[in-house]
C-alpha cells in the first residue's frame, strides 16, 4: 500500500478499505493461532458469540405506566456467549462458531476487497471503467445472499428448526433463555439492491464514456 501526496476523500476511503480487509486477515490469522495454541492443551475457548437472550424476570416490568405516558419494554436482548472447556466436549460447537465467524470475515473481506478496486479507479481520475460495475455486482450480490442467509438461520435457529450445537443441551439458570444467534447483515438486503443499482449505473457510464471516446 503505496500512500500518495495528492490526497482526496477517494484516496482516503481506498486506504480505510485496505486497512480493514489487511486487519480482517491479521484477525483471522491471531484467532488460528491462538485457537492452535489452547488445542494443544486439549481445551479450547469460543469468543464473542453474539446472541439473543430472553430474560423472563424482567416480565412483570414490560409494561410501565407514566402520567401520560406508557411504556412497554421486552424482555429481549443482546449479549455475548463465551465458551470454554475441554477439545472432546465441545469440538461440534468449537468448529460451528468459528465457522460462522469466518463466513462474517469473508464476507466483509470481500466488500473491502471490492469496493477498495472502485476507490482506486475513482481516485485515480478514472471511475467508469467498465469492471467498476462488475466489482459493484459483486459486492450487492455478496451483500443480498448473505442476508438472506443470514434472516434464514437467525429465523430457523429461532424457532427450533436446527439446533444449536452444545446450546440446545445447555441447561441454564430459570429465566434465562437463549432464543437465537444474533448474526450480522440486518440490513444488507436493501445495502445490496442499492449497490447492484449503483453498479448499473456505473456500466451505463461507463457505455457512455467510451461512445463519446468513439466519437472524438
Amino acid at each position: 500500500m503505496k500512500l500518495r501526496k495528492d490526497w482526496s476523500l477517494a484516496y482516503l476511503l481506498l486506504y480505510i478499505c485496505q486497512i480493514g480487509y489487511w486487519l480482517i486477515i491479521i484477525g483471522v490469522g491471531a484467532e488460528l493461532i491462538m485457537n492452535t495454541a489452547f488445542m494443544s492443551q486439549e481445551r479450547v475457548v469460543i469468543n464473542d458469540i453474539s446472541v439473543h437472550l430472553e430474560l423472563q424476570q424482567f416480565e412483570e416490568y414490560n409494561d410501565i405506566e407514566l402520567e401520560n405516558i406508557r411504556l412497554n419494554i421486552h424482555e429481549d436482548m443482546e449479549s455475548q456467549v463465551q465458551i470454554s472447556g475441554p477439545y472432546d466436549e465441545i469440538k461440534s460447537a468449537f468448529f460451528f462458531f468459528n465457522g460462522l465467524k469466518l463466513y462474517e470475515n469473508i464476507v466483509f473481506f470481500i466488500i473491502l476487497f471490492m469496493l477498495s478496486k472502485v476507490l482506486r479507479s475513482v481516485a485515480e481520475g478514472d471511475p467508469f471503467q467498465a469492471k467498476n460495475s462488475s466489482h459493484l455486482y459483486v459486492i450487492g450480490w455478496t451483500l443480498i445472499i448473505s442476508s438472506i442467509i443470514n434472516i434464514s438461520f437467525q429465523f430457523m435457529s429461532a424457532g427450533h428448526f436446527i439446533s444449536l450445537p452444545l446450546f440446545s443441551d445447555l441447561a441454564l439458570p430459570e429465566g434465562i433463555d437463549i432464543t437465537s444467534l444474533n448474526l450480522f447483515g440486518k440490513d444488507f438486503l436493501m445495502n445490496g439492491i442499492f449497490i447492484i443499482v449503483l453498479g448499473y449505473v456505473f456500466k451505463e457510464g461507463a457505455r457512455i464514456y467510451e461512445e463519446q471516446k468513439l466519437t472524438v
